[in-house]
């Protein structure tokens, strides 16, 4: 039992390794190549687990060999960009300029019922209403709507807003966040000169807000059930 403990935590910190070393794009999207690698590495890393006379060496050395062959097609796709359609697929354009592609349709094994839901599923109940529709190498599709059936902008009425950034977290749960204090471009002198004019102290505070206008939200810990 404690060799199987032993064992697991040893691939698991290594595939925890592993899959930072591949990066956010693999985790985040799985291409054909990617995807591959994921169901290999996941296969040998359970071999020395369930079975104890395969030597570790056994999973660790495929697994470091499936990183370096990741991170080299990885690289060898940004350096070469043609490479890439040897490993991943293009885009395609079910619907262009309004008009339904039958072609790519059937290339890409799409039923009408299929192009219909995803269309319900983003809003939209007329293919009349969408003048773009792609299918992304990731599998999912991309609408673009018509010109009178977009959202109405602060461009179009002549507005200019001003704009405001996202919000950084400096505060959670009565503990300074370094990095979104550091994101919103505060030293610890300038938030505590902010909680000072609140009458605040940092443990008073459950989260604390600031984007990059320099805009607070501020939740104090007796605001939260």
């Amino acid at each position: 039992m404690l060799t199987i403990l032993c064992r697991t935590i040893i691939i698991y910190i290594l595939l925890i390794i592993v899959m930072r070393m591949m990066g956010k794009r693999q985790i985040g999207e799985l291409e054909v190549s990617d995807l591959v690698t994921t169901l290999l590495i996941s296969e040998i890393a359970s071999l020395p687990i369930t079975e104890h006379q395969i030597p570790l060496s056994h999973a660790v050395i495929p697994i470091i060999t499936l990183l370096f062959f990741e991170v080299l097609t990885s690289y060898l796709t940004v350096v070469f960009p043609k490479s890439k359609l040897l490993l991943t697929a293009r885009p395609s354009t079910l619907i262009k300029q309004g008009k339904i592609c039958a072609k790519a349709m059937r290339e890409s094994r799409i039923s009408t019922d299929e192009l219909l839901c995803e269309l319900r599923q983003n809003g939209y109940v007329d293919i009349d209403e969408v003048y773009y529709a792609i299918l992304e190498k990731s599998g999912k599709m991309t609408f673009v709507p018509r010109a009178q059936n977009r959202p109405l902008t602060c461009k179009d009425m002549k507005i200019k807003p001003r704009e405001s950034g996202i919000f950084h977290i400096v505060i959670d749960k009565g503990s300074i966040n370094q990095h979104g204090l550091s994101q919103a471009g505060l030293e610890k002198s300038g938030l505590e000169a902010i909680l000072s004019r609140r009458g605040l102290d940092i443990s008073d505070v459950y989260l604390l807000m600031i984007n990059d206008m320099g805009d607070e939200r501020i939740i104090r810990k007796d605001e939260v059930k």
